[in-house]
């Protein structure tokens, strides 16, 4: 059997995406796979095929003709277009390919006539349609086509915890047997011997960060809110440090640092490569994840593996992810952040206890293989397979 997989086109100034897309498929390079691997990629720097690891990879990037190029530039430049190829090129490729069965490792809006398997991150524009990056209309409406189309032919549906899984069955009415859960994994570089670069030296201690985009969802107001209190409030500096990529929310998270005249207290340091980021990690007093938007997230299991102790934001899915490895908090409310942030600060105790909870679920992690896990999903499906395979 013939399995495909399409991650999409990604880099690293995507974050968590790319971070996670990056993870899984070096999992799947090291993972014994009983079945042929087909990974389909879009990379103007490498050949159309070319097998590697005992994977071919087989890319898409050269369209069939000057048209194709002319059209997906255009509707690229409009926003209106998300998948890897237009469908007809796509799925005419699976076929040339013999493709049993396709994973698709992020959400995409295909018309596939073969068997796939689809991948739900979050349901923001479903739980949280007033953010403008998932609300507004055209965006709305994108989102929403898709899952409408592909959620309902979809032959299984992957989805990172039991609270994605509910939220999947509460929005969209789709046979639960369905969905299948695996937690994400534990982003690679976490494990990997990183130089410290020498340009951190002038990082102000003690320091809390938060790395994620500048997204509106994400929050970045209300730490800067508690900031600002913890030192009129409480007379206790602590710096933070924001990482993370330009989008729609910045110019506010700006306002806000200037309107509370925390210029030399909290830092912009934008997209860092992975060795800044563990550095972070390794010598924060807490990394501070206080996203509105579940049901998970990779952060806060990379903060428990480099021994970060995590403030992080109450909803259900972040509970169930964190256990008692997460500080949670309400997110809405600044003075709760700041609280929690003051505990960590006055209270070694508590901090140490956070992180020997986070060592812990760390540890459950182990030998944990996303891509193992998946192949459960795909074993199910070979059962249905070979009833008409030839």
């Amino acid at each position: 059997m013939r399995v495909g997989i399409y991650a999409g086109v990604t880099f690293p100034k995507a974050g968590g995406e790319f971070t996670l897309l990056s993870t899984v498929i070096r999992d799947v390079v090291v993972s014994a796979c009983p079945y042929e691997l087909i990974v389909f990629i879009e990379d103007e720097a490498r050949p159309s095929r070319i097998r590697e690891d005992n994977i071919l990879y087989v890319n898409l990037i050269e369209p069939p003709s000057l048209l194709f190029r002319i059209r997906r530039k255009i509707l690229r430049w409009l926003r209106y277009y998300r998948e890897p190829v237009l469908n007809d090129f796509f799925d005419k490729v699976l076929w040339r390919e013999k493709i049993d069965l396709l994973w698709l490792l992020k959400p995409y809006n295909l018309d596939l006539s073969v068997p796939y398997v689809f991948t739900v991150w979050d349901l923001g524009h479903r739980m949280l349609p007033c953010f403008p990056e998932v609300g507004l209309p055209a965006e709305w409406k994108m989102r929403e086509t898709m899952y409408q189309k592909m959620l309902l032919r979809a032959t299984y549906i992957i989805t990172g915890n039991e609270v994605g899984k509910q939220e999947i069955l509460a929005n969209y009415p789709i046979n639960a047997d369905k969905i299948k859960i695996i937690p994400f994994p534990i982003s690679s570089f976490c494990f990997e011997k990183l130089a410290v670069p020498a340009d951190l030296g002038n990082i102000k201690k003690p320091f809390v960060f938060y790395p994620a985009q500048f997204w509106a969802h994400k929050n970045h107001v209300a730490l800067v809110e508690a900031i600002a209190w913890l030192r009129d409030k409480k007379k206790t500096i602590i710096n933070c440090y924001f990482v993370g990529s330009e989008k729609n929310n910045l110019n506010q998270v700006k306002y806000a640092i200037k309107k509370h005249n925390l210029e030399n207290q909290v830092f912009i340091l934008g997209f860092v490569e992975y060795a800044e980021l563990r550095y972070l990690y390794q010598n924060a007093l807490a990394m501070v994840y206080i996203s509105l938007m579940g049901p998970n997230n990779l952060p806060p299991l990379e903060a428990i593996a480099l021994g970060c102790p995590v403030i992080i934001s109450n909803i259900p899915g972040h509970i169930e992810q964190m256990g008692k490895a997460g500080l949670f908090v309400n997110a809405f409310v600044p003075q709760d952040i700041g609280r929690a942030i003051l505990t960590l600060y006055k209270n070694p105790k508590r901090c140490r206890e956070l992180i020997s909870n986070g060592l812990i679920l760390a540890k459950k992690y182990k030998n944990y293989s996303y891509f193992q896990e998946m192949l459960r999903v795909i074993e199910q499906y070979a059962l249905q397979y070979k009833t008409w395979a030839v």
